[in-house]
């Protein structure tokens, strides 16, 4: 049957036939079709089985008017309903209702979806989380564009849902799976071009859903487990059966190195200071320790620096303090753990003493500098950091060359090789990790920026070393010639071939 009317009214005393077969023919064909029997058979158990397939009303002859229109009224009335709900059943929608644990199978919902869509929620799926912390607002509308081009795939079905509250997009990836293995296509393709052109804080998470329906389970566990990326590489793909198998092995507090970080509170060592932390922070990744802990040593940490320092200081804003030890409590990764540190240290100023050098500057470029040094290791550029200053950008550029002697990038730079020779020094982090702390989404290309700077400096030191002993020996009448001798040459004389 090729016409799919909204409401069928059939005489069951049809010329030569019964139409209950009729009537079940139809039901058999999935048209839902609403139903309304006229009979002049008052036989129940006839008027039973037209019921039972899916029959709306029924009027016995002879019907009268009012009968038909209060009839058809109430068919009318459940028409209506249908066209609301099957409005609203938009695929966003209903996921969306999944997710809030609003929504139910039924034979209406099912029937729905699986004519217009191709699901039903009793389907299994899986389940794509990708949280992006702090930087959520700034990187959305590009990260929704990144994620909704996977639906081009024809292999599967995706519905990408932000949720701003949360920071995070969910992809609810459905539809037949055909030959295609999801979880390697994500985790090798997805997430590595989610990394390289997301900056700063990335999680990516998965699970696999036994049905549509119980999507608001899967991402509450997946919400459960967030934290646990703190001993995931960025740009790992983190399933819960991930987090399940780890070994946790009790984390020992160091009360040496507490001790250590309070002599060094008391004098305002800063650099020792930091030291300690970066040394804590090594011993957090060596082994899997729970979350909860690792926060409650960082909290106690801090609770050790601020008794440190309020023996001879006094604190300027205790909310500050409180602030920075709830966003350690609530971090779901390291860059929120090292963010609200640093936000410890700006409240306790630490700084006093390097914010004191920088007095003969303009109020400018003291705003600038701040900027710079909070916001280095997250990609601020010249363009943005004019914006927030409200100058030009050719303005700020020359202020910056003219006041500081170096130009925007060059600064940028020497505080990120500073902060991987840091890194380097008094960790053993992985080069990924010191990577993303330092500011840059690709290790391979940190390092070779690392190490043609490192060169560049170790060059130039080396040819001023040689330019003054030069000009210590030109005081020496007797001293008539000099042999500059390069690595290059020393590899030739080595080989016979100089002269």
């Amino acid at each position: 049957m090729k016409e799919r009317p909204d409401l069928i009214i059939m005489d069951l005393e049809l010329p030569g036939k019964n139409g209950l077969p009729l009537l079940k023919k139809i039901r058999s064909e999935q048209i839902h079709s609403r139903v309304l029997v006229i009979t002049k058979d008052n036989d129940f158990d006839r008027t039973r089985q037209a019921i039972s397939f899916g029959v709306d009303e029924y009027l016995l002859k002879p019907v009268k008017k009012v009968q038909i229109a209060k009839a058809l009224q109430m068919i009318e009335d459940k028409l209506a309903g249908e066209l609301v709900i099957e409005t609203a059943l938009s695929v966003e929608n209903i996921f969306m209702a999944c997710l809030n644990g609003q929504i139910h199978r039924d034979e209406i919902v099912d029937g729905i979806t699986h004519e217009k869509y191709g699901f039903t929620l009793a389907d299994r799926g899986n389940l794509f989380v990708v949280w992006l912390g702090n930087g959520y607002m700034e990187q959305r509308e590009m990260t929704q564009k990144i994620l909704e081009k996977l639906g081009q795939n024809q292999e599967f079905s995706v519905c990408v849902l932000p949720i701003d509250e949360w920071h995070l997009f969910t992809v609810i990836i459905y539809g037949p799976e055909k030959k295609t293995i999801r979880y390697p296509f994500f985790k090798n393709e997805v997430v590595s071009r989610l990394s390289g052109m997301i900056r700063g804080e990335l999680v990516c998470l998965w699970e696999d859903v036994q049905h549509l329906e119980m999507l608001n389970v899967s991402l509450k566990n997946l919400r459960m487990i967030r934290e646990w990326n703190l001993f995931f590489d960025r740009g790992d793909l983190i399933r819960r059966e991930d987090v399940e198998s780890m070994e946790i092995v009790p984390l020992k507090y160091p009360a040496e190195l507490e001790n250590r970080l309070r002599r060094s509170a008391v004098i305002s060592n800063r650099k020792e200071i930091i030291k300690c932390y970066y040394t804590l922070y090594d011993l957090c990744k060596r082994d899997p320790h729970s979350p909860s802990q690792i926060k409650e040593v960082l909290i106690r940490f801090n609770m050790a620096v601020l008794n440190a320092y309020k023996l001879k200081r006094e604190i300027h804003s205790e909310l500050q303090v409180q602030k920075s030890m709830q966003d350690i409590a609530k971090a779901m990764s390291w860059g929120e753990i090292r963010a609200a540190v640093e936000l410890f240290f700006r409240t306790l100023n630490f700084q006093a003493e390097e914010e004191n050098e920088n007095a003969d500057l303009s109020p400018l470029i003291q705003k600038a500098l701040q900027m710079v040094k909070k916001e280095y290791d997250q990609g601020i550029t010249l363009e943005e950091m004019a914006d927030k200053l409200f100058v030009s950008e050719e303005y700020l550029s020359s202020q910056f060359k003219k006041e500081i002697g170096v130009g925007f990038k060059e600064m940028v730079r020497t505080l990120q090789i500073e902060r991987i020779k840091e890194l380097l020094t008094n960790t053993k982090l992985k080069l990924n990790q010191i990577a993303e702390l330092a500011g840059y989404s690709d290790a391979k290309y940190m390092s070779r920026v690392f190490k043609d700077e490192v060169a560049y400096c170790q060059v130039n030191s080396v040819n001023r070393r040689i330019a003054d002993t030069i000009n210590a020996l030109k005081k020496y009448s007797f001293i008539k010639k000099f042999t500059l001798l390069t690595l290059e040459k020393y590899d030739n004389m080595r080989s016979g071939n100089y002269r």
